[in-house]
This record gives structure tokens, C-alpha cells and sequence, in this order.
């Protein structure tokens, strides 16, 4: 026992005198990650992006390496099949920031993005694209991480149709809406699924108008449109056993997609009085909690 207390006697005077000799230098300097501004954009678009980091601590890039933009905490697998991000040309700085205020910005509320809505580095592209080595996929967005890359940093900005531009802005809100799920700045309300049935499977009469009316009366929507015919989501039994999830899908698609012409057919139907609310629970949820006007999406066309 005499042993044990002397060996820690020992011990702490051993500390006493390396703490009496050891000095605390000067504490580093934390530098930024980026300094702004970045480049050769015009001082209008340098000030924009100076704004949206003094505002929301988020960097807009429009000079960077791809090694940066494509970076993750984990190695991706496959070297053979690279993600390339072209940069664009400074002089279409400008006309980028407006296209990414069109089609994702313009839709959420300030306090929204200051809480995350705009991840901490969003990389402006000419183009993107996955190389596969035999041969190329073209995308117009890249969700990586705490990052966005967005792409048409180019002379095409300024000839985009409406039909176009109202494709990239309901693919990137599509990714972006997935993003906020992933990390927690939205939810869904679980009023939305609490009159609906997603145990049992109806029987249905058959495959054609009347099985789609069954499942109208019963609180569904269809998933997507390919042109003007509706893609269903609930044939099938492997279908129904990610009813929850594809209910939900179908709706958002609805609201964040078509307008109020292209949803009159079941708003004004007075059978489909089930999906009349759910309908009406997410857009007053989404405006109430986040103040997010999702039939301002909808019915955005850029027309």
C-alpha cells in the first residue's frame, strides 16, 4: 500500500513540474474555407454571393476543383466511373444566380434557409456529368454531402424555353425536398396518413376505370405523368407493401408539380373527399410550420 501511494506521490509531482514548465502558445488562427470574392464575376454577382454568406453562412462557388465539389467523409468505390464538374464562365455568374433564385430559392422563407435551407457549399457548374469511362451521363444537379452542385452555368441560361425551366426547377426542388427529410429540417405531419388504409389491399372489380376509382375513394393519387397518361404507383403486390411511402410521393409530385388546372379533376370531384383532405393537411402544414407555400411551386411555370 506504501508502494502504491508513493508511486502516485511521485506521479503527481511529476505532473506539478511539467505543468510548472510548459507554455501555452498562441491559439491558431481559424482561416476561412473560401475567401470572397472569388474571382472575375461582375461586382454585382461577387456582392450577391458576398450577401448570401454574410446572410445564411453559405458559400457560393463558381471557382473551385472537382476534388472540392465531389469531396465526402467516406471514398467512393469504382474509380473507373467519375463524377466531373465542369466550371462555367465567369461572365455567366449573374444570370446563374438568378436561374437558382427561380428555381429553388424563391420558394422557401428566409428563416428557413438560415436554418440549412442552403447547404454550406453550393458549386455553380457549366455542366455535370458521370463518366463511366465507356461513356457519359449528363445531370443537372449533384446532391453530395452538406454540398450542392448545380449546372447551366452557360449562354444557355439566357435561350432556356419555359417548358424547360419548369422541368429543372421541379427535378431540383424533387432533390432538394429529399435533402431537408435527410436532415431534419422537414418532416411529415402524421395527419396526413391517419385515415388511410395501408394494410389490407382492396380487392379490385378489375384493372381498368373502375379499380383506378377504387383506389381515388380510397385516398390515392397517381405517382407521376409521362405526357399527359398517369403513371400508377398501386399495381401490384410488392407495390402495396411501400404504400405509406408511395402515397406520400404522389402527392408531393401533385403539389410541387402541377397546377391548379392540371389538379381540378379530383380538387372538384366530390368523391375524392379523402384525398381532398390529405390535399389540404400537407399544404397547411408545410405553410404553417415552415412557411413553405408549396401550390406556389405548383403553379409556378415561367411562362
Amino acid at each position: 500500500m506504501k508502494k502504491i501511494l508513493l508511486a502516485i506521490t511521485c506521479l503527481w509531482a511529476a505532473c506539478i513540474s511539467c505543468s510548472d514548465d510548459t507554455k501555452i502558445g498562441a491559439p491558431d488562427e481559424i482561416l476561412p474555407d473560401y475567401v470572397l470574392p472569388q474571382g472575375d464575376a461582375s461586382k454585382e454577382a461577387n456582392d450577391r454571393i458576398q450577401q448570401i454568406f454574410d446572410t445564411y453562412t453559405s458559400y457560393v462557388l463558381y471557382n473551385y476543383t472537382e476534388k472540392d465539389a465531389f469531396w465526402t467523409q467516406t471514398a467512393a468505390g469504382g474509380s473507373a466511373q467519375i463524377y466531373r464538374a465542369i466550371m462555367g464562365e465567369p461572365r455567366h455568374v449573374d444570370a446563374m444566380l438568378d436561374y437558382i433564385q427561380d428555381i429553388w430559392l424563391q420558394f422557401f422563407p428566409e428563416e428557413f434557409l438560415k436554418k440549412g435551407g442552403i447547404p454550406y457549399r453550393v458549386f455553380l457548374a457549366d455542366s455535370i456529368y458521370w463518366d463511366r469511362g465507356w461513356g457519359k451521363t449528363p445531370y443537372n444537379y449533384r446532391v453530395n454531402g452538406n454540398a450542392l452542385i448545380v449546372g447551366g452555368m452557360n449562354k444557355d441560361l439566357t435561350t432556356m424555353d419555359a417548358a424547360t425551366k419548369k422541368a429543372r426547377k421541379n427535378e431540383l426542388l424533387g432533390a432538394m425536398w429529399d435533402y431537408y427529410i435527410a436532415q431534419g429540417l422537414l418532416n411529415v405531419p402524421d395527419e396526413f396518413y391517419k385515415n388511410t388504409d395501408y394494410e389490407k389491399m382492396p380487392v379490385l372489380p378489375s384493372m381498368g376505370e373502375e379499380a383506378l376509382e377504387a383506389y381515388r375513394k380510397r385516398g390515392f393519387l397517381p405517382s407521376a405523368y409521362y405526357g399527359e397518361t398517369p403513371s400508377e404507383w398501386f399495381w401490384g403486390d410488392y407495390a402495396w407493401t411501400q404504400a405509406k411511402e408511395n402515397d406520400l410521393k404522389s402527392f408531393m409530385f401533385h403539389l410541387r408539380e402541377r397546377t391548379d388546372a392540371e389538379v381540378a379533376w379530383f380538387l372538384n370531384n366530390p368523391e375524392y373527399e379523402l384525398i381532398q383532405k390529405k390535399w389540404n393537411i400537407l399544404i397547411d402544414y408545410y405553410k404553417k410550420e415552415f412557411g413553405i407555400d408549396l401550390r406556389k411551386m405548383g403553379n409556378t411555370t415561367f411562362e
